[in-house]
């Protein structure tokens, strides 16, 4: 398709050169049919810094709306979906095992706190025995197992408090543990789901290209995260798009007649208008260094029947 544009390129020089009484050459640009109506399929973020493309839709088939198109490589999350589901059993049922072991010791505590009460409401009974019925020995004697049952059952009390604020802080803990595991399993169930791409609207399917070799991706291919990878999209919307050099822009926005033709069909020229052109250029890395801007275009007609996205043409503008 290059090939064929630069030789429409230098046709059409060479025929302005030769024709009288022009004097400068239009600007030539190189376009390709697009659509407006796309959906661009990326490769998604995982836990590594490359994802491979297991299987994309065919080209030459139509897409309809729900159809699967593309699926990447999910061994890893799925593995890690095995065992973060494991990690969720096994936390939920030492969540269990610590409600019982707690609710037992919080029982424990509760039954010593009532036990010391009740020995501390025996003791009181004793020691509010009047002294002038009693031996000074045991009456003395009462006094103490009084103090000694207050004390017993302030500790009693302190322990039980000490076994509930044990019990809350490890199921707290442990739930903790369940809740952060189950949003791992919510993030690695999500990713897997995007490890699948279907199509959310009627089209046809077209690859990418890769960034570094300027060729087509395909199935197998290993991507890194945010690779254009395909675009479906559909025909009932088309422009054509070109790069424009910055140096060359002053003569696109000064142009007086544009005009485009396919490089399958170079005998058939068609009128195309300008529609919008970026107010900031880009870096085109296998260009050189210099600013390039996107430009759109439309026509009211097309002379192809059934005009493919991704077709080239060469684009003429005349001052």
């Amino acid at each position: 398709m290059l090939r064929s544009t630069l030789s429409l390129a230098l046709l059409a020089a060479s025929q302005l050169s030769a024709a009288p009484g022009s004097s400068d050459l239009p600007l030539l640009l190189t376009g390709t049919l697009q659509s407006a109506d796309r959906q661009s399929i990326v490769a998604p973020m995982t836990d590594n810094w490359r994802v491979q493309v297991q299987w994309l839709q065919s080209e030459s088939e139509p897409v309809t709306t729900g159809d699967l198109i593309a699926v990447f490589d999910a061994g890893n999350t799925q593995a890690q979906i095995e065992q973060l589901k494991s990690s969720l059993i096994n936390h939920e049922e030492r969540l269990n095992q610590l409600k019982s072991q707690h609710t037992q010791s919080v029982m424990e505590a509760e039954y010593e706190l009532n036990r010391r009460q009740l020995l501390l409401e025996k003791a009181g009974i004793d020691a509010s025995v009047p002294k002038t019925n009693l031996s000074l020995y045991d009456y003395e004697q009462y006094q103490l197992e009084q103090k000694r049952a207050r004390t017993e059952a302030s500790k009693a009390a302190e322990q039980l408090a000490v076994a509930r604020i044990t019990a809350g802080a490890a199921l707290s803990k442990q739930q903790l543990q369940i809740s952060q595991t189950q949003a791992e399993l919510a993030d690695a169930e999500n990713l897997l789901s995007r490890m699948s791409v279907y199509a959310t609207q009627d089209g046809s399917i077209s690859y990418g290209n890769h960034p570094w070799h300027g060729t087509k991706i395909y199935a197998g291919v290993t991507a890194q995260p945010g690779w254009l990878i395909a675009e479906v999209n559909r025909k009932d919307n088309l422009f054509i798009e070109a790069w424009v050099h910055e140096t060359d822009l002053p003569r696109l926005q000064q142009a007086q007649a544009l005009q485009a033709r396919f490089d399958i069909a170079p005998d058939q020229p068609f009128a195309i208008s300008l529609t919008e052109l970026a107010q900031q250029g880009e870096k085109r890395q296998r260009w050189g260094n210099a600013l390039y801007y996107k430009a759109s275009f439309s026509a009211s007609s097309l002379p192809a029947a059934n005009p493919m996205l991704g077709m080239g043409m060469l684009i003429e503008v005349a001052q």
